[in-house]
């Protein structure tokens, strides 16, 4: 299911994990419970509850969303068909992939804080110790391996990613992978602390639940969870964003003319695809 290697690299990481393929698409409430299981069990009204709203923001997705996706798509198609793209054009094709997220966000965050109150002080708890669990297995694996195992890790992701999208990669081309991958800033420490910062949020806004500010706070952290990283880690993070650009740059300055075609071949079907689902 994790079909996005790295964020914000070639199309666009939200794109492509709301819509990489028509089945994942049409089977996304029950896709939602698989993941929504590893954190809380909901009784069968909370799921009757959230089964509406799922069929209110699929049809929303559906009928306004996809299209934006859709023309940046076909935008994105014919500025590769001009010419390469720079750091520049490549970081605004970013941002407006941020822009598809936010705006989901901000739809789904005023009722989704409605279905909150639907948990359990127990269901709550539940949830933020399975959360806890997970962010600790994850801090683990990634304390296990050396510099080293993280390098070659980070090139065989960035180089996997780029594969599936332009085919195989010649060595100059790989060399790029390999420079870019040694600039980048390991972002596992920040990561953790913004996770943990959430939580905390978390507890504290449930804790708080009889508060008339309890909606409101928590509206305002599903919409902007974003405000509670460091500045750090956001820092980090644009670095890494800008190396990002920087590598598809240099890298589209030498796509052959097999890569540019392959590349154009994955943009139309994934714009095909929307048509398809738009229609269903």
């Amino acid at each position: 299911m994790k079909k996005v290697k790295f964020p914000l690299i070639l199309v666009f990481s939200f794109l492509l994990s709301a819509c990489s393929s028509s089945f994942m698409y049409n089977n996304i409430d029950w896709l939602l419970y698989w993941y929504v299981d590893d954190y809380v069990d909901l009784s069968s009204d909370q799921k009757a509850a959230l089964d509406k709203h799922i069929v209110a923001w699929q049809h929303w997705h559906r009928s306004t969303e996809l299209e934006k996706y859709q023309t940046q798509l076909k935008s994105l198609r014919i500025k590769l068909e001009s010419g390469p793209l720079n750091e520049k054009q490549w970081l605004s094709e970013f941002e407006q992939a941020q822009q598809h997220l936010n705006r989901f966000r901000s739809k789904v965050a005023p009722e989704l804080a409605g279905l909150a109150e639907l948990l359990s002080a127990e269901q709550v708890e539940a949830l933020l110790v399975a959360w806890s669990k997970k962010r600790q297995e994850r801090q683990s694996e990634s304390e296990k391996r050396t510099e080293e195992e993280r390098l070659i890790r980070r090139e065989e992701r960035l180089a996997e990613f780029i594969e599936d999208n332009v085919g195989r990669l010649t060595q100059q081309q790989t060399d790029i992978v390999s420079y870019y991958a040694l600039k980048f800033i390991t972002t596992t420490n920040g990561r953790t602390e913004y996770q943990t910062t959430l939580q905390n949020v978390v507890r504290d806004i449930f804790a708080h639940r009889d508060k008339p500010e309890f909606t409101p706070r928590l509206v305002a952290l599903i919409s902007d969870p974003d405000q509670y990283k460091t500045s750090q880690y956001k820092a980090e993070s644009a670095h890494n964003a800008r190396l990002h650009a920087q590598m598809l740059a240099e890298l589209n300055l030498s796509f052959t003319h097999k890569q540019k075609l392959t590349l154009d071949t994955q943009l139309e079907e994934l714009i095909n695809l929307i048509d398809d689902l738009v229609s269903d």
